[in-house]
């Protein structure tokens, strides 16, 4: 059996017989063969790797994402580097930089972006970015419309009756922040107050169960009303349960509770949480397609994929009090 015919069944390029091909397979699985990646990578001009950049390695949102991409990845022979930005990022851009991958796949572009042009970036190797806001970069890239979700959540509220409808989310950039966004719009459409207390905004990247704990806690102290909480993740609308059930406020029954993201443990807790589901493992199948088919050849320019969200009605959600 000659090494050329070998070489392409390993590489999966040019003609070889069925039968010639399970011979070489079956010595293949007998020997041991492992291919020697560096060899293949100066002959492909390829590491079949690339590069993955997040800033909130802490949140379940991300774990599902990441779980859509290494399985997506794995299945077209490549790897895939992780790391979490978050000190010092001029410093640890630079040295993820200077690394050697093939693509790089960027999950909160908006922080990267204060220090690295990745438009500019994207001239010198294959880049795709995961995009919830309504912000441009000329990128291929994977949107989810957060507007919407809390929109209709905001929407599904005051459908059974709310009206004061408490929103837990970060900063307060009505351009930069869909979630916030879809909140106000629904809640002036629908003729209602927004805005003053029923706003608690929690700080960048800080929106997690303890936040959402601490803030309602807050507001039931100062003695806030409010009939429903509208959290623009998962674990604020937790953490605002937890606080209520601790001073003997009942989710649904006296407040209600909705979420964005549909986490794992949304679904665990007592009650269920109501959510906006994100597709989250096929937001990392999408966003590995985008990525490999440039990297092969396959597609360029700006390509894009627009994943809708779907309102999950569980338990924390019920009718307002008369």
């Amino acid at each position: 059996m000659s090494p050329t015919t070998v070489s392409r069944v390993l590489n999966e390029n040019g003609y070889v017989a069925a039968d010639v091909r399970e011979r070489v397979l079956q010595a293949i699985k007998e020997l041991n063969y492992v291919p020697n990646r560096m060899a293949r990578s100066l002959k492909m001009k390829r590491c079949g790797q690339f590069t993955c950049i997040i800033s909130s390695l802490g949140n379940p949102f991300y774990h599902e994402v990441l779980l859509g991409i290494e399985r997506a990845a794995l299945a077209r022979g490549y790897t895939f580097s992780l790391y979490n930005v978050t000190r010092d990022r001029e410093a640890y851009m630079r040295l993820i930089l200077e690394g050697f991958y093939d693509g790089l796949m960027v999950l909160t572009p908006y922080e990267v972006m204060n220090v690295v042009d990745l438009k500019e970036l994207s001239r010198k190797i294959p880049i795709c970015i995961y995009k919830d806001r309504s912000s441009d970069f000329g990128l291929p890239h994977v949107h989810v419309d957060l507007y919407q979700a809390m929109r209709r959540n905001v929407e599904y509220l005051m459908e059974l009756g709310h009206r004061d409808i408490a929103f837990l989310g970060e900063y307060d950039d009505h351009e930069e922040n869909p979630r916030y966004a879809g909140y106000l719009d629904a809640m002036r459409d629908g003729g209602l107050v927004a805005g003053g207390p029923l706003v608690q905004l929690v700080p960048y990247l800080r929106d997690t169960m303890t936040a959402g704990y601490e803030r309602t806690a807050s507001m039931l102290d100062e003695g806030i009303r409010f009939t429903a909480i509208a959290a623009s993740n998962d674990l604020l609308a937790l953490g605002a349960i937890r606080a209520l059930g601790e001073r003997g406020i009942r989710v649904p029954q006296d407040v209600s509770v909705i979420g964005i993201d549909d986490v794992e443990l949304a679904r665990m807790s007592t009650p269920a949480l109501t959510t906006a589901r994100i597709p989250k493992t096929d937001v990392g199948t999408k966003l590995v397609e985008l990525l490999l088919d440039q990297i092969e050849g396959v597609a360029s320019g700006v390509r894009t994929v627009e994943l809708q969200t779907e309102l999950i009605v569980r338990e924390s959600t019920g009718r307002a009090l008369p």
